[in-house]
């Protein structure tokens, strides 16, 4: 496995393993064109080459061999609570893994990479995560790590509205 900076030769495997991946956890709940409106949105390859071009967004993508496999996306804090301050604070925004690695320690791997990158560029100030309300998975990871539910906000795919909690944690 190996975890590099994502550059513009990565970006058609970030599209597409962000596409996989959110289908894959996600798809099922929502009206076909929701999700393709939501996965056009937001990864399109330009779309998603803006962003990690922005000097101010961390990505990081996972190969094993030739496949892309997971990924990692952290940044200022653009969460939607009072004490979310992206001047001083910075957010896990998106950590997904293919099924087809998951139970390999892939997430709690990354996991490390992005909170040591919080650390890093936020010092002491908190660390913000949104997270779907019925991902008890994704819950009791970031749990283990420290982070206490703080809020609650809805998170659009295309006309549905997804409940979310927004989680917190002081390093």
């Amino acid at each position: 496995m190996r975890i590099l900076p994502v550059e513009p030769h990565h970006i058609p495997a970030l599209s597409q393993l962000a596409r996989d991946t959110f289908t894959e956890t996600f798809g099922p709940l929502y009206p076909p064109e929701d999700l393709s409106a939501f996965l056009e949105k937001s990864y399109a390859p330009a779309k998603l080459a803006a962003e990690a071009a922005d000097p101010a967004q961390f990505w990081r993508i996972v190969y094993d061999g030739d496949d892309a496999v997971a990924y990692l996306q952290c940044g200022p804090v653009g969460l939607p609570h009072p004490d979310a301050d992206p001047a001083r604070a910075g957010e896990l925004k998106r950590l997904y893994v293919h099924s087809s690695q998951q139970g390999k320690g892939l997430g709690r791997m990354l996991m490390a990479v992005a909170l040591n990158w919080l650390g890093e560029t936020y010092g002491n100030a908190p660390q913000w995560i949104g997270v779907w309300s019925e991902n008890h998975k994704a819950q009791a990871l970031y749990r283990s790590y420290g982070f206490e539910q703080v809020g609650e906000y809805q998170f659009p795919v295309g006309q549905t509205l997804d409940d979310e909690f927004i989680l917190r944690r002081q390093p």
